[in-house]
């Protein structure tokens, strides 16, 4: 069979794969010898280097040779344009990214891309499988049950959480969970979307009723740990999930657990970003030296030399640097969503000094460099100096804010928005904007998806937050995406899988094979 048909369902796993280098110290990786199925799951170090493996799509590095078929794949959260970061951006309106003209211009299909590209994101469906396998020989060991179900819990989260990610892209796979099917080499059908989002959240209950000693409800303080996933990272998971599918009623309810999680907005926004492992951040992608964060490099301009932002008392923050790639930009449509006074312009650049000494604003563009537009840096701390490419500032995935404006959200959808101002105005509080009041449910509506991309924006949900909203195509057309059709809510599945799966892997509706 063509290896190439692999990375749809056919996963093989050997313990002696499951080594991967992780972020922290605890994830490091462990190197064995002699290792055997049957002499792998025996100790906490074994679950652990197993679990490493599952956590490796989970970095901000540029990606990793896939063990089980020596193919390249990218990392989930990092600025290759590969990944479900960047893809969900880029297809949005938050980020201009010329570099990839068929995300830009809703061009791709089923043929649009290599194996290589496609494969980035959607041989995540392997680890899927090596997920199953570390949960089902862990729970079969004879170790003490605390311990299991510590490593079960991660392994059921990450599962959950990766299924997610497929499942936002293309719809439900047919993703292996039952163990006794690992090395099967029939293609299996996909699921349904009820079973596969059963799976989901299923994965995601069974975490959640594990003891507090088994999985904590957040690592913010324990920086051996940070990186793990946490309680609190399983019930965002159920949150973006159930507003995915507009169970308002549940995403209300996990949304109110997770404020009684002790988490808590960041006095300054900028602080959110420059504080690692700060009371706000529900999971952050660690970085380091070692495993770095490329997301800024991609945003400098070749001949910036100081960047200037502006906060809401109207004072500059300089950010001095050197020359970068420039493959992403804000569009000044989205720029100018915000008001006059928004704290959150305080990360955003919106003019800046060249080597040569020449300010450039939105009304002097340097034609030579391509498309200006603001500059959505977030990750302020860069140092004077610092030139980068790469940086070691952790890569922030869930956040308090979301829980806030989600809830919202889900309040205003099911009873009007009486109810749901206290939540959205904690976050405009903390902006230094006017708080809201007097409107009705549809103005609520149109404005909390205003207010996501403010607050969220560069942060990979702008994309789904559109499509929720049934903006997604609109938004594409109206700044001049005339092609963009109704069914690009899904990317289509490679045109190879279809063929290899003889018939039995059914294509997104609206693709032509």
């Amino acid at each position: 069979m063509n290896n190439k048909i692999i990375y749809i369902g056919l996963i093989t796993i050997l313990a002696g794969i499951l080594l991967f280098p992780g972020c922290e110290k605890e994830l490091e990786p462990k190197f064995y010898q002699d290792l055997t199925v049957d002499n792998f799951f025996e100790t906490e170090g074994d679950f652990n280097a197993a679990l490493i493996a599952i956590y490796n799509p989970f970095t901000a590095h540029w990606g990793d040779t896939d063990p089980g078929d020596d193919e390249w794949y990218a990392a989930l959260y990092n600025a290759n344009n590969r990944t479900y970061l960047m893809r969900s951006e880029i297809t949005s309106d938050e980020i201009y990214g010329a570099d990839d003209a068929d995300l830009l211009n809703f061009t791709w299909g089923p043929s649009t891309y290599s194996y290589d590209v496609w494969s980035s994101t959607y041989a995540k469906i392997r680890f899927v499988a090596r997920a199953t396998d570390v949960i089902d020989k862990i729970s079969k060991s004879d170790a003490n049950e605390i311990v299991k179900n510590r490593y079960i819990a991660q392994a059921k989260i990450l599962r959950a959480w990766l299924m997610y990610v497929l499942y936002d892209f293309f719809g439900p796979l047919n993703v292996k969970l039952d163990p006794e099917t690992l090395s099967d080499t029939e293609i299996i059908p996909r699921l349904s979307d009820e079973a596969y989002c059963s799976a989901i959240e299923q994965d995601l209950l069974d975490a959640l009723a594990m003891d507090e000693t088994e999985l904590p409800d957040k690592y913010n303080g324990d920086g051996a740990n940070w990186g793990r996933v946490s309680r609190g990272v399983a019930r965002m998971l159920l949150l973006r999930l159930y507003m995915h599918k507009k169970r308002w009623a549940d995403a209300e309810a996990v949304g109110m657990d997770l404020m009684n999680m002790g988490y808590a907005l960041e006095p300054k926004y900028r602080e959110v970003f420059t504080k690692t492992a700060n009371n706000e951040i529900i999971y952050a992608v660690p970085c380091s030296d070692a495993s770095p964060n490329w997301y800024m490099h991609h945003l400098f301009p070749a001949g910036i030399a100081i960047g200037f932002c502006i906060d809401a008392n109207n004072d500059t923050v300089k950010i001095e640097r050197g020359a970068g790639w420039y493959m992403y930009s804000m569009p000044w449509d989205f720029y100018d969503k915000f008001s006059a006074g928004d704290d959150r312009k305080s990360v955003i650049i919106a003019e800046y000094v060249s080597r040569n000494g020449d300010t450039i604003t939105r009304a002097n563009v340097d034609t030579d460099l391509g498309q200006f537009g603001a500059i959505p840096l977030k990750y302020t701390q860069i140092e004077p100096g610092d030139g980068g490419p790469d940086y070691p500032y952790d890569w922030v995935v869930f956040r308090y804010a979301e829980v806030l404006l989600s809830v919202a959200e889900a309040i205003n959808e099911q009873r009007g928005p009486a109810d749901a101002y206290q939540y959205v105005n904690q976050v405009r509080a903390r902006a230094m904007v006017p708080e809201w009041s007097g409107l009705t449910q549809e103005q609520f509506r149109d404005s909390i998806l205003d207010e996501r991309g403010r607050e969220l924006f560069s942060e990979g949900v702008r994309r789904q937050d559109l499509i929720r909203h049934g903006k997604f195509i609109q938004y594409a057309r109206d700044r001049g995406i005339t092609n963009a059709e109704d069914h690009q809510v899904l990317f289509p599945i490679p045109i190879d899988v279809i063929i290899e799966g003889g018939g039995t892997i059914v294509q997104n509706p609206g693709y032509v094979n």
